[in-house]
C-alpha cells in the first residue's frame, strides 16, 4: 500500500513529519557503510563522528522547521530566504559539532566562494527548497511540472529520500569545509586523531592526502562532467540510506532553468551527449548491416563452395562407375 504525503498543513501533515523525524533518526543511528561508487567527505570519520554528524544536522533541520513555522514564512519568503537558510543550518550545525570535540577548532568559517561550496549550492539548493515546502506547506506547494506524478499522489517514500539526501548533503559539506579549515595535511591528521574521530582507512597521512586528492579531483570532475549531464537529462543524484548503507539513485525533476545557467565549458559536456545521441545509434545501425551483410556474403559463399564440393563428388561417383 502506498502512503501519501499530506498535501496542506493540518495534523495529518505535523504527525507526517514527526513520523519522518523518528525513522530518519532511528536509521542515522546505526554503522552507515557508504556503498555508492565514489568517496564522500563523511567517510574520514569513523562510525560514531559520521552518526553524530548526521544527527546533529538532523537536530538543526527540525530546530529550523520549527522557527520558520513560527515566524509564519510563506513559500515566496523561503525561496528568497533560501540560500541565507542553507547557510545558517550549515554554519549552527558545524558549531555544534566542534563544541562537542575534546579539541576544539578555532576560527572553523565555511569558505561559501570555494569550487566545491559552489557546487553543491548549485546542486542541492533547489532539492532543500522543495524539502522545506514539502516539510512545511504540504505537497500542494510544489511547482507541479518537477516531478514525475501529481502533487496529491506523491509518495511518503519521495519525501523520505530528499530529507535522507539533504541531511547526507549537509553532513558531507561539513566535513569537508572541516578539512579545508587546515592549510597542511599533517594539521588535518592532528585534528582528527586528537579528537578520535579519524575512519581508520585513513589513519596515516599519506592515505587522508589520497583521500582529500580524490574528493578535490572527483568534485571537478562532477562540476564540469556529471553535473551539466544530470540538468541534460533532468536526472538528480541523491544519496539515502537502505540497510545501514548509503547508496544513491537518480530521480526525476525538470531542470530547464538550471540548464540556463550553465557555462560555456559545461555545455561542452552536454554537446558530446548530443553528438553521443546522434552518432551511436547510426553505428550501430551501420554495425549491423555490415553484420548482415557480411553473414549474407559468408552464406552464399558457403553455399556455393557446398554445391562445387557436391558436384566434384558426384562427378567422381560417376567416373568410378564407368
Amino acid at each position: 500500500m502506498i502512503i501519501y504525503w499530506p498535501n496542506a498543513q493540518s495534523i495529518d501533515l505535523n504527525l507526517a513529519v514527526a513520523e519522518l523525524f523518528v525513522q530518519t533518526y532511528q536509521k542515522f543511528s546505526g554503522s552507515l557503510y557508504n556503498h555508492t561508487n565514489t568517496k564522500l567527505p563523511i567517510d574520514v570519520l569513523d562510525q560514531y563522528a559520521k552518526k553524530q554528524l548526521l544527527i546533529e544536522t538532523l537536530i538543526e533541520l527540525e530546530v529550523l522547521i520549527l522557527d520558520i513555522t513560527e515566524i509564519n514564512l510563506n513559500p515566496n519568503n523561503i525561496k528568497q530566504l533560501n540560500d541565507k537558510i542553507i547557510y545558517d543550518i550549515i554554519d549552527k550545525t558545524m558549531s555544534s559539532f566542534i563544541n562537542k570535540l575534546a579539541f576544539k577548532q578555532k576560527n572553523c568559517i565555511v569558505n561559501y566562494y570555494s569550487n566545491y561550496n559552489q557546487l553543491f549550492f548549485n546542486e542541492h539548493k533547489t532539492l532543500i527548497y522543495y524539502l522545506l515546502l514539502y516539510l512545511i506547506f504540504g505537497s500542494n506547494a510544489i511547482d507541479k511540472n518537477k516531478f514525475p506524478f501529481y502533487n496529491l499522489k506523491t509518495p511518503f517514500s519521495h519525501v523520505k529520500l530528499l530529507f535522507e539526501n539533504a541531511i547526507i548533503q549537509i553532513s558531507n559539506i561539513i566535513a569537508f569545509n572541516l578539512l579545508e579549515n587546515y592549510s597542511s595535511i599533517k594539521a588535518i591528521y592532528e585534528f582528527l586523531t586528537l579528537n578520535n574521530i579519524c575512519n581508520k582507512k585513513y589513519k596515516s597521512i599519506r592515505l587522508l592526502s589520497n583521500f582529500r586528492n580524490n574528493l578535490i579531483n572527483y568534485n571537478w570532475i562532477n562540476k564540469y562532467i556529471y553535473y551539466p549531464q544530470n540538468i541534460y537529462c533532468s536526472n538528480y543524484q541523491i544519496l539515502f540510506v537502505s540497510s545501514q548503507k548509503i547508496i544513491y539513485k537518480n530521480i526525476y525533476i525538470n531542470r530547464i532553468s538550471d540548464y540556463l545557467k550553465l557555462s560555456k565549458i559545461q555545455l561542452v559536456s552536454v554537446l558530446y551527449l548530443e553528438i553521443q545521441d546522434f552518432v551511436v545509434p547510426k553505428i550501430n545501425n551501420l554495425i549491423i548491416l555490415l553484420g548482415k551483410l557480411i553473414i549474407y556474403i559468408l552464406g552464399e559463399l558457403i553455399s556455393k563452395i557446398i554445391k562445387i564440393c557436391s558436384t566434384a563428388v558426384i562427378q567422381k561417383i560417376n567416373e568410378n562407375k564407368r
